[in-house]
């Protein structure tokens, strides 16, 4: 399997909300907008949100 199913697989079992913060943190990592903690709490709260089983299936 390769990277690109892997990702497309957990993309579809993520909400909205997750789907939201991720995209928010791409998005300032890409534009480098943002300084290193403000990501990484950014990355706290996407992985913190995420469901119990989500990584584990």
């Amino acid at each position: 399997m390769g990277y690109e199913q892997i990702v497309l697989n957990l993309m579809k079992k993520l909400n909205k909300e997750d789907k939201f913060v991720l995209f928010i943190l791409v998005l300032l990592h890409i534009e480098n907008r943002c300084d290193k903690y403000l990501k990484f709490m950014l990355l706290i709260i996407f992985i913190s949100g995420l469901e119990q089983g989500l990584l584990s299936k």
